[in-house]
């Protein structure tokens, strides 16, 4: 595309999501949906990332790279223009990380729910599973799991002991891995359509 016609669809895509989100506050005042619409490398705010790995790495670990901003851009809208990463080492996992921002305070918060929209393919079959970062048990947790080798969306819902889930700077962490790994042979890769999370409050926002 050329500069201008590149520059008018990054416009109209910015300005539906803005009028989407007034109709949604319109209707759920006391919910607000963070994503990634905008977001570029070295924001300050949401982040995304991706690795390989046989294990789930740490939100702090160094395995991940960041997204670039051809990759943000593929996660701004749900459009069937995706990101995808595929890897072919054996007992690894394709993996990303999506690091949402959120601007309520702790005690105030009644429900998180973190939604991977996208799927992944193996050789051992078809999947994603989403865990969200418990930062008091320094572990994943709260698994689900998707079998499409097609989009589907799959939500952590979060309603009780979330203080767990954000750090005091409003951080709260989903992880999408393939659900099987690569063999050697054949790759393990996860594509991402699009991710969000909302947050619910006591109260109006």
């Amino acid at each position: 595309d050329k500069p201008g016609v590149t520059g008018r669809k990054m416009r109209d895509k910015l300005r539906q999501e803005i009028n989407r989100v007034i109709r949604e506050k319109r209707t759920k005042p006391n919910e607000t949906i963070y994503n990634f619409v905008g977001v570029g490398p070295l924001t300050g705010t949401h982040r995304a990332y991706y690795a390989k790995s046989a294990s789930e790495p740490a939100p702090n670990a160094t395995d991940w790279t960041e997204f670039s901003a051809s990759d943000y851009e593929k996660i701004w809208n749900s459009e069937d223009n995706r990101f995808s990463y595929s890897q072919s080492e054996n007992g690894k996992y394709s993996i990303i990380l999506f690091r949402v921002k959120t601007e309520s305070e702790e005690k105030v918060v009644k429900k998180i729910v973190l939604k991977f929209e996208g799927y992944g393919t193996a050789p051992a079959g078809n999947g994603v599973t989403v865990k969200v970062w418990n930062f008091t048990a320094s572990s994943w947790q709260n698994a689900q799991t998707g079998t499409g080798g097609s989009d589907e969306e799959i939500l952590v819902t979060l309603a009780s002991s979330l203080t767990d889930f954000i750090d005091a700077n409003g951080y709260a962490y989903l992880l999408a891995r393939t659900t099987n790994p690569s063999n050697g042979v054949s790759a393990a890769t996860i594509n991402c359509d699009y991710s969000e999370g909302s947050v619910t409050v006591e109260g109006i926002t």
